[in-house]
């Protein structure tokens, strides 16, 4: 069904038909890179990542007066012939997966060369227990085939009647800028399809940094305690500063780990108060959450319930998904109060979760004070990315042990920064 005309009839009264549903179902929330402009070029390659069936269906939302012909997996034709014909009416470009036949690469340049839209999710197949597959290196070669640039968009999946999806629109760019010297065809492709896929998800932390509201009735509680935190540092006189010496002027932006030292109860009072700016969630061990009235209480300003005596797979999972959410956590890698200020060892903990969420880790070092009348000081270390670290895609034994002594010096560098007062 190569018809132009009969696609573009067909897949206008479809959007014609279900736009209105499909828009109250999805509720798509579209953000954009920063920079990138609402008129997109005439003809592109929109590469996405693939979370569910109904990816295709919200492109269509996302895109309502643009005809865009997907490449679609051969297993989809293969559900009876009335399905067939609405993929091949709707402009579905056939691949086989499995096969030795690669009409589809052809197929989709004369879409490009006739100043059409493919659209490609170049995982090829849906994740399996939440992890997706690697980008297929089929893409990058019909990019590098073409004149054409790639609009990449990146979506949660957060569909449903009661769920909003969140899709963040990226800067169109040529694939071609990102060629190597001195790689063969077959590694040029494999640089360009981690270059690709490196564009597509990191659209996501901007769908993080982004899609927080000022105001949300799920965190009132721990907005009402960020409120009250927000005057503290000058009552406190709690002075940020910087391993240097200097004052810590950043502001945290997306997911991220802050790895403290922990000497007294105090301690995920005084981070709070640090990053008061930001919502933020702690691990908090299970004997400090007794009480039906202090758990509640503690849960409500962001306390996360861990067993330290167990592998907690609970609390793990859900550290990982506030922080894949775009939240602050905030763990004592120490494992637990050491009242000496000595930091002898760190658990590993806060490295593989970290690792998990694809998230960096800030080391922060709470410096104790001579007398009580003292000012405050907090040392904030550089930021720690895991992925520096790895040298594959799934971290070894080594890279996990490297980066948890990366922090490790990090947290010793900012104990033993000389600017604490005097």
């Amino acid at each position: 069904m190569k018809n132009k005309w009969f696609i573009n009839l067909f897949l206008g009264l479809t959007k014609l038909t279900g736009y209105i549903p499909a828009l109250i179902f999805f509720k798509p929330r579209i953000y954009r890179e920063k920079g990138v402009k609402k008129r997109l070029p005439k003809s592109f390659i929109l590469v996405s990542n693939h979370k569910s069936l109904l990816d295709f269906a919200l492109c269509l939302v996302i895109f309502p007066f643009r005809t865009i012909r997907f490449l679609m997996a051969e297993v989809l034709y293969n559900k009876g012939k009335f399905f067939s014909f609405l993929l091949n009416a709707w402009g579905g470009i056939k691949v086989e997966r499995e096969g030795r036949d690669f009409s589809f690469v052809a197929d989709s340049l004369e879409v490009l060369d006739d100043g059409g839209i493919v659209g490609i999710f170049p995982e090829g197949r849906l994740p399996v227990g939440g992890k997706p597959w690697p980008f297929t290196t089929s893409t990058a070669f019909i990019a590098t085939n073409t004149d054409t640039p790639i609009v990449p968009i990146y979506t949660d999946g957060n569909y449903g009647i009661f769920k909003r999806a969140n899709v963040c629109i990226g800067e169109p760019f040529y694939l071609t800028d990102y060629c190597k010297e001195g790689l063969n065809e077959e590694e040029q492709l494999q640089n360009l399809t981690n270059a690709l896929e490196k564009k597509v998800y990191s659209l996501k932390s901007e769908i993080d940094k982004k899609k927080h509201r000022l105001f949300d009735i799920r965190h009132l509680p721990m907005d009402i305690a960020r409120l009250v935190c927000s005057g503290l540092p000058l009552i406190l006189r709690i002075k940020r500063r910087t391993p240097e010496g200097e004052k810590y002027r950043k502001k945290i932006k997306g997911g991220a780990i802050i790895a403290a030292n922990h000497t007294s109860f105090a301690d995920p009072f005084i981070v709070g108060v640090t990053f008061w700016y930001r919502r933020l969630y702690f691990l908090v061990a299970e004997i400090v959450m007794k009480g039906k009235l202090r758990s509640t209480l503690l849960k409500g300003v962001g306390a996360i319930k861990i067993d330290r005596n167990s592998a907690d797979i609970e609390a793990v999972n859900k550290s990982v998904q506030k922080l894949k959410e775009g939240y602050l956590l905030t763990v004592f890698p120490q494992g637990g109060i050491h009242r000496e200020d000595d930091i002898d060892t760190v658990k590993s903990g806060a490295v593989l979760m970290a690792i998990r969420a694809g998230v960096p880790i800030i080391a922060m070092h709470i410096l104790p004070r001579k007398r009580w009348y003292n000012m405050r000081t907090v040392v904030i270390g550089k930021t720690i990315y895991p992925q520096d670290f790895c040298q594959r895609k799934i971290p070894s034994t080594t890279d996990i042990n490297n980066i948890t002594e990366a922090l490790f010096k990090e947290l010793n560098r900012c104990k033993n920064a000389n600017n604490q007062d005097k």
